[in-house]
């Protein structure tokens, strides 16, 4: 070969990487877009039964959730919340699979006593402090169905449950 030819061959070499690399560095990804969904659900709960139902959404990893919360036994105590909560999800734009946890503060009631023969006595209003951990599988884009476990930690009385859940809005 020519020393034309070589010189040419080494000059390609080095200019055609880096403006390769120039172009790929300016290419962003697509942003996922936000997701919003209404879910609910019945399960086994410390009281016996559990149920829950909320309204969530999520932008990028940030998820914000609306719920109410129930655990309560047949003829028994039963302990419900009405919770506001932020947390983190998984997030891609093809995603089947959704993961997240999420912390607030929820106002809880509940009652205690009761039995068949006897009714329960009302509890008042508390703080408490809820928690949520949720797994989705969402075969549509309109469609999830997932795992949902909550708690909720208060002065009166501590629950927890998880529940099987539909999910229905625009999932993914």
């Amino acid at each position: 070969m020519s020393r034309q030819i070589v010189r040419t061959l080494l000059i390609l070499a080095g200019v055609v990487p880096t403006h390769l690399a120039c172009a790929l560095a300016q290419y962003t990804p697509a942003a996922p877009r936000d997701v919003f969904w209404v879910a609910a659900g019945l399960g086994a709960g410390t009281e016996d039964f559990a149920g829950a139902a909320g309204v969530s959404y999520q932008h990028g990893v940030h998820l914000f959730s609306l719920r109410a919360a129930a655990s309560a036994g047949l003829f028994e105590d039963g302990f419900s919340d009405i919770a506001v909560l932020y947390g983190r999800a998984t997030r891609t734009a093809r995603d089947r699979y959704r993961a997240g946890a999420a912390i607030g503060l929820a106002a809880v009631d509940g009652c205690v006593g009761g039995s068949v023969f006897s009714s329960c006595q009302n509890q008042r209003t508390v703080v408490g402090l809820p928690l949520e951990a949720q797994l989705a599988w969402l075969p549509a884009t309109f469609l999830g169905f997932g795992l949902y476990g909550f708690a909720d930690f208060n002065r009166t009385r501590s629950f927890a449950g998880v529940t099987l859940s539909v999910q229905l809005g625009r999932v993914r």
